[in-house]
């Protein structure tokens, strides 16, 4: 085996590292301290608009499996089971780092290129030290040339982060419009100068049209609330809301109230928005 060489390539895996954030990870152990891990984990992923902690690790295992088969980087003058051993611990290794790193430092969209650039040279400086240690590990003996291993991984790292910001930004492309087609009013494909008013129903949503349909979905009020905060217009009861410019008139329902909307329409008034509903002017109905 030739290790110089070998051992040169070697380093650029770990910068494949950078491709990911996620989590630091997951030995089993006690309850208590799996418990924290994960709760450790989730404050980075969710925050994270790349690749997770699942790709990094199935990305370290196909390449390892890669180098495994084809003998990368003269690898391949070692038995198979050696061979193996060396690219899953060297790989493992480094992916814990990676991981590790991106889990302490990612919270946000703009962290991640900071803290992959910022971790790049500390995390691949040991690296002429680690892959002696795993040549140990598994039974040989092994040399390197610091300077080659660090030239490898720096040229290797440019590529790798200009993938990752290829890949991050078509995942924030593709996320946009999914967030647009989940929202009450474009699933029930209801235009804001058509909404008359919503309405809560056990568990589901109907939306009101100013042609006198409607439309029943699946959705919680309070979310449709919150899509709405920019229309003109009033939560007039616990399940209902109404748009200004859809009110047509007021009538009375025994003591309550309910305002009539465009297209035929009404919904109920409950004491707790009688006050709120009047001061709109629209309580001057029948009755």
């Amino acid at each position: 085996m030739s290790s110089d060489a070998s051992h040169g390539s070697l380093s650029a895996m770990p910068a494949a590292r950078s491709l990911r954030t996620g989590p630091a990870a997951r030995s089993p152990g006690k309850r208590g301290f799996a418990k924290r891990a994960f709760g450790f984990a989730k404050r980075a992923l969710p925050k994270a608009p790349v690749p997770g902690f699942p790709l990094l690790w199935v990305a370290c295992l196909a390449a390892a499996a890669l180098m495994i088969v084809t003998g990368g980087f003269n690898t391949g003058a070692l038995p198979l089971g050696q061979r193996t051993a060396f690219w899953l611990l060297l790989m493992g290794w480094n992916a814990l780092k990676w991981q590790a790193l991106f889990a302490w430092g990612v919270r946000k969209p703009s962290d991640w290129p900071r803290v992959a650039l910022l971790g790049a040279i500390p995390l691949n400086l040991p690296l002429p030290l680690e892959i002696p240690l795993v040549g140990a590990l598994i039974g040989r003996s092994m040399r390197v040339m610091p300077l080659d291993v660090w030239l490898r991984a720096a040229a290797i790292s440019v590529v790798i982060f200009a993938v990752c910001a290829l890949v991050a930004w078509i995942l924030l492309r593709r996320m946009r419009p999914v967030r647009a087609e989940t929202g009450l009013l474009a699933r029930t494909r209801v235009r804001a100068e058509d909404l008359a008013g919503i309405e809560a129903e056990d568990h589901y949503c109907r939306v009101h049209r100013r042609d006198g349909t409607s439309a029943l979905l699946h959705y919680r009020f309070g979310d449709a609330l919150d899509e709405v905060a920019g229309i003109d217009g009033l939560q007039v009861h616990r399940g209902a809301w109404v748009a200004a410019e859809a009110v047509e008139g007021a009538e009375r329902d025994g003591r309550k109230w309910r305002l009539l909307l465009a297209g035929g329409g009404s919904v109920p008034v409950s004491a707790t928005y009688v006050a709120a509903a009047r001061a709109r002017g629209w309580l001057r109905g029948r009755g």
